[in-house]
């Protein structure tokens, strides 16, 4: 049996939880925060988020879809930037809280594809 996109975007959160509740919440955060400015801007409620939608325009940041949610999550986007968020200097805060409180959250084999993550990484390892 499959899962929808929404079902996988939970369970990912659910199985982040369960190692990292810090991570989870957030991860979960941000994502409210996502929800709620496609809800202000376009009138989208979460109830009616689908569960794809268009890949060129998820690809250019241009949907929302629980697809596009679900990615980031897997791609350990920390900034969520495929969900069009910028680093900040409070995420900045909170990523080295983590990495201070929760050791096994990032190490010098971390894997990631963010060029700004990667640096800290370097940094502090």
């Amino acid at each position: 049996m499959f899962m929808s996109w929404h079902e996988y975007t939970v369970f990912l959160l659910e199985s982040i939880g369960i190692y990292n509740r810090d991570l989870m919440l957030h991860y979960y955060r941000k994502i409210k925060k996502f929800m709620i400015w496609y809800q202000l801007k376009y009138g989208i409620m979460e109830k009616d988020i689908p569960d794809t939608a268009e890949p060129k325009l998820e690809s250019q940041k241009k949907a929302i879809s629980w697809r596009r949610i679900a990615r980031a999550i897997e791609k350990n986007d920390f900034y969520l930037r495929r969900l069009s968020f910028a680093q900040t200097k409070n995420d900045d805060r909170i990523l080295m809280e983590l990495i201070h409180k929760w050791d096994n959250l990032l190490n010098k084999n971390t894997i990631t594809d963010d060029i700004k993550l990667q640096k800290i990484i370097q940094e502090n390892f």
